[in-house]
């Protein structure tokens, strides 16, 4: 049976470490849509609409980040879900499954399997390789 761990590491992971790298490296002023695109999976109209109705001009490294908190992609939403919840620096069950989109009942028997009293980035693998997908 496969883990949430399995997931975000297989789908989630892989993506956040790529929008990361290139927003780390990147040194132009200004972004291409496309590869705005291909990093948010979300297509070019999308982003255009975005652009439109939050005035963006350019895609920018600020405007990337307001283009992610917009995009309708899964990992768009997460990004979004975890702005919203103020990126804390621990997270309580509520957070996870919110964040996450997990069962929030599935999160709690994970943190109480995992004896988990704190969730933070640095155990929130743990938490996962608990919950069952």
């Amino acid at each position: 049976m496969a883990t949430y761990l399995d997931y975000y590491n297989n789908h989630l992971s892989p993506k956040l470490k790529k929008i990361d790298l290139f927003l780390k490296t990147e040194e132009k002023d200004a972004i291409n849509m496309d590869a705005a695109s291909e990093l948010l999976d979300i297509s070019n109209h999308e982003i255009k609409k975005i652009m439109k109705n939050n005035d963006i001009d350019s895609i920018t490294k600020h405007s990337f980040i307001m283009i992610m908190f917009y995009g309708s992609s899964d990992i768009c939403k997460l990004f979004s879900r975890e702005v919203k919840r103020k990126v804390p620096n621990s997270y309580s069950p509520l957070d996870i499954s919110y964040i996450y989109q997990l069962p929030y009942e599935s999160v709690i028997q994970a943190v109480e399997e995992a004896s988990i009293d704190n969730i933070t980035t640095k155990n929130i693998n743990k938490l996962f390789s608990y919950i069952y997908v």
